[in-house]
């Protein structure tokens, strides 16, 4: 059997308006391959306007994200006990840069840098590694390239 993947429903839903998306551009893309050989224009034009429209990309996205919503596992946010999980927004404070930082805790499959908000940080990276199961006040260090970050737990919500 296929491994579940664990992620939040937002993450969920956001999933499935992708899904959503992609199908629509495939659904319009077929339509435009469908016009342009009706259309009467001449071959050499045709074959450009349909070479430049990837269909087996699309598919393969499709696919992907029909795949992974399959194995989708919801994850309620924890309550707040306290302990970082998964769906968990943490302020953490940056020893070295004397800052603070908002990051929400989310999969590797739910991840979207363009997200309102806080900060996503993949249980899978370094930092979401560490961050798992931290409590309030608990400190943790992670190497990113050549660097030693230090970050502080100041609230779990």
């Amino acid at each position: 059997m296929a491994e579940e993947v664990q992620m939040t429903a937002e993450g969920y839903q956001r999933l499935q308006d992708t899904l959503d998306k992609e199908r629509q551009r495939r659904d319009d893309a077929i339509a435009q391959i469908a016009a342009a050989r009706d259309d009467a224009m001449d071959l050499e034009d045709r074959n450009l306007e349909t070479s430049q429209i990837d269909l087996p990309s699309m598919e393969a996205r499709i696919l992907e994200l029909e795949d992974v919503l399959a194995r989708a596992v919801i994850v309620e946010t924890p309550e707040s006990d306290g302990t970082v999980g998964l769906g968990s927004v943490v302020v953490l404070r940056d020893d070295e840069h004397d800052r603070e930082l908002e990051v929400r805790l989310v999969s590797a499959v739910e991840v979207d840098a363009l997200a309102a908000g806080a900060t996503q940080v993949s249980e899978d990276s370094p930092v979401g590694q560490a961050l798992m199961g931290r409590r309030v006040g608990e400190s943790f260090e992670v190497t990113q390239g050549e660097r030693q970050l230090r970050y502080t737990v100041k609230s779990v919500g």
